[in-house]
């Protein structure tokens, strides 16, 4: 009984990492490094605050979160807590985040559409054909955001059709992205900064 009760577990955690890929692969087609996640148009200054959904902002000069299973998802300003669901976002540090679930994106491009990031080590697996043998390993995986305006939902971005239909009443910026994937990765090697002026172009009236 015990060799089933550990081969049902050892089952039941296999399971939960295939879904875990399975679910992140849905939003990761724009890999990690597309976008330059060091704009230098968000530098920004002034006392850290988190943002709460109501519009307040709780200003300190100590701010810290955490998020996972076996801790609550919280966000502390100078020793104060409030929960992660009740904040849009904080400032800490000369870089603005934005919630997204349980944790907080980098706020990378500002303006009528925000764009943000966040990283995380998701595992993967593969099986040996021959062997049956299956394999786990750890892969940076890269998540992108748009925002609507500084009250919207952050929305997952997975490729071309999604940035095209955050741009699409701007002519130029469609322009810039509705390419072949050759195409596109000839623009970002000779411009390191190539998708986020897509966005520049956008909140700064199409120009």
């Amino acid at each position: 009984m015990k060799y089933k009760h550990q081969h049902l577990m050892s089952l039941a955690v296999l399971a939960l990492f295939m879904i875990l890929a399975a679910g992140s692969a849905k939003i990761n087609k724009i890999h990690c490094g597309a976008f330059n996640y060091y704009d230098k148009s968000e530098e920004g200054s002034g006392r850290g605050y988190v943002l709460l959904k109501d519009g307040k902002k709780i200003y300190g000069d100590e701010i810290s979160w955490k998020s996972g299973l076996v801790v609550k998802d919280q966000i502390k300003v100078d020793g104060e807590k409030y929960r992660i669901k009740d904040t849009r976002g904080y400032f800490y540090n000369g870089q603005y985040y934005g919630q997204v679930g349980a944790n907080y994106a980098k706020r990378i491009i500002s303006g009528k559409l925000n764009v943000y990031y966040t990283e995380e080590m998701v595992t993967v697996s593969s099986t040996d054909s021959r062997t049956g043998v299956t394999t786990f390993r750890d892969r940076l995986t890269c998540y992108h955001y748009v925002q609507v305006g500084d009250n919207g939902d952050l929305e997952p971005i997975a490729g071309q059709k999604d940035i095209i239909r955050f741009v699409k009443d701007c002519p130029k910026a469609v322009e810039m992205i509705d390419l072949k994937n050759g195409q596109i990765r000839k623009a970002l090697r000779k411009n390191r900064n190539y998708l986020n002026d897509i966005f520049h172009v956008y909140n700064g009236g199409c120009r």
